[in-house]
């Protein structure tokens, strides 16, 4: 009877041999994942050592003998190895190294305080689901929402480098979305807030004066293309034409900083798939052009940059606008502007629910660049209060007088 087939993974019987000099030398076959045989030494100083060089080298030849995570590792050990490849996955430009920054903080910040000795093989569903409800208790809906998201991922990657069956994350209870916000401008406080944005700190005395006129030509910018604020100054000279009629302006990058490559405009939206050439309305137009005439020459030139032709940081831009808020609360508050709602964001979602109340949900969607309409719905477009009357005349003809 022969010798019993060794099965890819396997090794054999290890021999070994003392050699000349008091070395020692391990011999034994291991056959790879392709069921290819090979013959495998070692040589060390002891026979431990050469064991121990052997194994490796067999360990090297297959995936079923890789030593990664168990039940015993913790959160915490478990949370290195996972973000190890996701920093891979950033380098490789699978995903954005602001996604690994984000990630990190997040185990950082959030989850390891909250339960990074935990052991994988103590997550059961009930624990983590109590491990998320404290977190919203806590801390908030988002940051439970974030931990939800990475735990998922760690024990995903657990489940993969089989130290524990099933990801216990899949099956915890939904948590609620965070509170909508409704305030959207009308075009009475959108030019009453063009009127404050040029009057802002005119008279002297308060130091230099700050770059309103990158505000206003912001703002009608994202009101008009419903652009996010990375994807608006992230616009360059190559992305406008302005001999169609109407003009258009491709939002296809955005601003991002991270600590790896600092402050860069990549070249794509915050979703690839929202790439997209919206036409531009005469208030957004008026503004491209005064942009182009404070551009540089290149066509590659950013519409909003600093003194040096480099990209101003999202974080800025935002910066500048909370100035604007915090000296002109009671004036905005005059005009009806709900000042703690006042950011940015407030541009989209004006545009969002003037389209959608105009010429349905489904635009509204395509301009915003979401694959999804109900994401436009959920997050976006503020329902009108008043019901269209159109009903009175359906029920009167179906019920009568």
């Amino acid at each position: 009877m022969g010798r019993p087939r060794i099965r890819a993974g396997e090794v054999g019987t290890v021999q070994i041999t003392r050699l000349a000099k008091g070395k020692i030398r391990a011999r034994a076959r291991a056959r790879d994942d392709a069921g290819v045989l090979h013959q495998i030494v070692a040589v060390a100083a002891t026979e431990e050592a050469a064991r121990i060089d052997l194994r490796r080298k067999v360990e090297a030849l297959s995936s079923s003998s890789f030593l990664g995570l168990t039940g015993a590792n913790t959160i915490a050990e478990a949370s290195v190895s996972w973000l190890e490849q996701v920093r891979a996955r950033a380098v490789a430009g699978s995903l954005t190294f602001s996604t690994y920054e984000s990630y990190s903080g997040t185990v950082r910040c959030v989850l390891l305080p909250q339960c990074g000795g935990i052991t994988l093989d103590a997550l059961t569903v009930g624990r983590c689901d109590r491990i998320i409800q404290a977190i919203m208790l806590g801390c908030s809906v988002s940051a439970a929402r974030r931990v939800r998201a990475v735990l998922g991922q760690i024990c995903g990657h657990a489940v993969r480098d089989d130290a524990i069956p099933f990801n216990p994350v899949r099956d915890v209870q939904r948590l609620p979305l965070p509170e909508k916000k409704t305030s959207i401008l009308t075009p009475e406080q959108i030019a009453g807030i063009r009127e404050l944005m040029q009057q802002w700190r005119v008279k002297p005395g308060n130091g230099p004066r700050p770059d309103y006129r990158a505000l206003i030509d912001g703002m009608d910018i994202m009101l008009g293309t419903s652009a996010r604020v990375g994807e608006c100054i992230g616009l360059r000279r190559c992305d406008v034409d302005m001999t169609v009629s109407p003009p258009t302006v491709l939002i296809g990058g955005t601003i991002v900083q991270t600590k790896e490559q600092g402050i860069h405009r990549k070249n794509s939206p915050k979703r690839t798939r929202q790439r997209r050439r919206v036409a531009l309305p005469a208030l957004s137009a008026g503004a491209v052009r005064r942009r182009l005439a404070l551009a540089g020459r290149g066509k590659e030139a950013l519409l909003f940059a600093t003194k040096n032709g480099n990209p101003i940081s999202v974080s800025n831009y935002e910066r500048l606008l909370r100035s604007f808020v915090d000296d002109n609360r009671d004036a905005l508050e005059k005009l009806g502007v709900e000042v703690d709602q006042y950011s940015t964001h407030i541009y989209r979602r004006t545009t969002a629910t003037l389209v959608e109340r105009a010429a349905g949900l489904t635009l509204a969607s395509r301009l915003l660049g979401h694959a999804n309409e109900q994401i436009t719905r959920t997050s976006y477009v503020v329902s009108a209060e008043e019901v269209d009357p159109i009903t009175v005349d359906v029920l009167d003809q179906i019920l009568g007088s």
